[in-house]
């Protein structure tokens, strides 16, 4: 019976000194990094190497298809530029996911994780939820101008923050438009 008391306190013993030590630890703050992937988007197709850039390559698609006489490769393509034009719409005005873009700007990220002391870089319409706790930090100014943008684009994008995006149910794809 001594023994069993013993062993108990000392479990609760070491158990006590493993919740002081715990308490004791000091709990670093959590900074998740969001952004508004409706500005990211804007930005990245008015950017040089947005829209323009993939306009010359479909352009160069179509023409060498046409030249190899791939009537069959032509059709695929006629499809491109409207279901593009449907993505980019979903993308710029609603909440569709910018991994396309997020692609040609994931090496950059690191670099503005860093400079803000985030963590986690997220769009901020895919973070349903966060706890009070998180600190949430903007970073959508510093992607933007990872795209060099103008003066207009950058005006479109401040006006973004006080307009709701579309709901992404209503931009269906209706390719007779």
């Amino acid at each position: 019976m001594k023994r069993s008391i013993l062993i108990l306190s000392s479990a609760l013993t070491l158990l006590a000194v493993d919740v002081v030590t715990a308490q004791e630890v000091p709990v670093e703050e959590t900074r998740i990094g969001t952004f508004d992937s409706r500005a990211v988007a804007l930005a990245y197709y008015r950017s040089p190497d947005g829209i323009e850039r993939m306009i010359q390559e479909w352009d160069q698609k179509w023409a060498d298809a046409e030249a190899a006489g791939d009537s069959a490769r032509m059709e695929e393509l006629k499809l491109f530029k409207p279901s593009f034009q449907h993505l980019m719409h979903q993308q710029v005005f609603s909440t569709g996911s910018i991994c396309n873009v997020l692609r040609e700007i994931e090496d950059d990220l690191p670099e503005i994780a860093a400079e803000t002391g985030v963590s986690v870089i997220v769009s901020q319409w895919e973070l349903p939820y966060s706890a009070p706790d998180l600190t949430l930090i903007d970073v959508t100014p510093q992607i933007v101008a990872l795209f060099d943008a103008d003066e207009q684009v950058a005006s479109q994008v401040a006006q973004m923050k006080h307009v709701d995006p579309v709901p992404l149910e209503e931009l269906l794809y209706h390719p007779e438009h």
